[in-house]
């Protein structure tokens, strides 16, 4: 039996691409979660996988929905999630959804913010 190294290898590079990117993703959450000079609403964890991020994205926000509301939405306007976006999703009738949606929101946004940063440094803006 003939074992493909080079489809391992492949896996392998993209395994650490994902935690690469989740490692970015979660980093620029947790600053923007910041509420003193050293504490994160959100703060970051060891994560291998973007949806493992997303999972524990979901957790915090629904804390933070259910307790830190006017502090949250603020947080949300700090990020620059699309307020048209905002205002269908909390206009919506399922409000259990709302925590995992809001969670795809910021990563979305933290991913655009990652490549404009990246075209930038390029000098491709």
């Amino acid at each position: 039996m003939l074992i493909n190294y080079s489809h391992i290898i492949l896996i392998l590079l993209s395994m650490d691409e994902e935690k690469l990117q989740v490692s970015e993703v979660t980093k620029l959450v947790e600053k923007d979660f910041l509420i003193s000079d050293n504490k994160s609403l959100i703060p970051s964890a060891d994560l291998v996988s973007l949806e493992e991020f997303r999972k524990y994205l979901t957790e915090k926000l629904k804390f933070l929905l259910d307790n830190k509301f006017d502090m949250l939405v603020n947080i949300l306007y700090k990020i620059d999630i699309s307020e048209k976006k905002l205002s269908h999703l909390f206009s919506g009738k399922n409000r259990d959804s709302i925590p995992a949606t809001l969670a795809d929101l910021i990563i979305e946004r933290q991913f655009q913010k990652i490549k404009l940063r990246k075209m930038y440094k390029e000098g491709k803006l």
